[in-house]
């Protein structure tokens, strides 16, 4: 047990041998924002704008996207040879009005036309092959002659 002097409270708070000394804060009191020399110019509230602007986009042709929908559906419709014709020739003549257009305005889709008329194209020709090939095999007899 400790001494304690007289007149003293024995079981008064000690202060607390671990805990840091309080500091004043080193940055001291928050400062109000520098006012600018010639204050603020008025529509330049956004620092990091771009000053010029963007691009203006191009505008697409709907003919293209509609030339180069029908034209990869020509492909699977080749399966029967009248329908792939139909809709490769339908296909491949859209990209080609569509790529005509692209070119007097000026329009930004020009691969959906490609796109269009080589998919057309495509399915045009297996339309014929199919065709081709159904004649034959039923000239001959079909698959029961072999």
């Amino acid at each position: 047990m400790s001494y304690t002097p007289p007149g003293q409270d024995p079981y008064a708070q000690q202060p607390d041998p671990y805990a840091q000394p309080q500091q004043p804060n080193p940055y001291g009191q928050p400062q109000p924002p520098a006012q600018q020399p010639y204050g603020e110019q008025p529509g330049l509230q956004q620092p990091y704008a771009q000053p010029w602007g963007t691009a203006p986009l191009k505008q697409n042709n709907g003919l293209a996207l509609a030339a180069m929908i029908v034209g990869i559906i020509a492909i699977p419709a080749a399966c029967c040879a009248l329908l792939g014709v139909a809709v490769g020739a339908a296909g491949a003549i859209m990209g080609h009005i569509s790529m005509k257009q692209i070119a007097q305005q000026g329009q930004s889709n020009r691969s959906q036309a490609l796109t269009g008329i080589i998919c057309g194209y495509v399915g045009v020709g297996l339309g014929i092959l199919n065709g081709i090939a159904g004649l034959a095999l039923n000239l001959n007899g079909g698959f029961g002659s072999f």
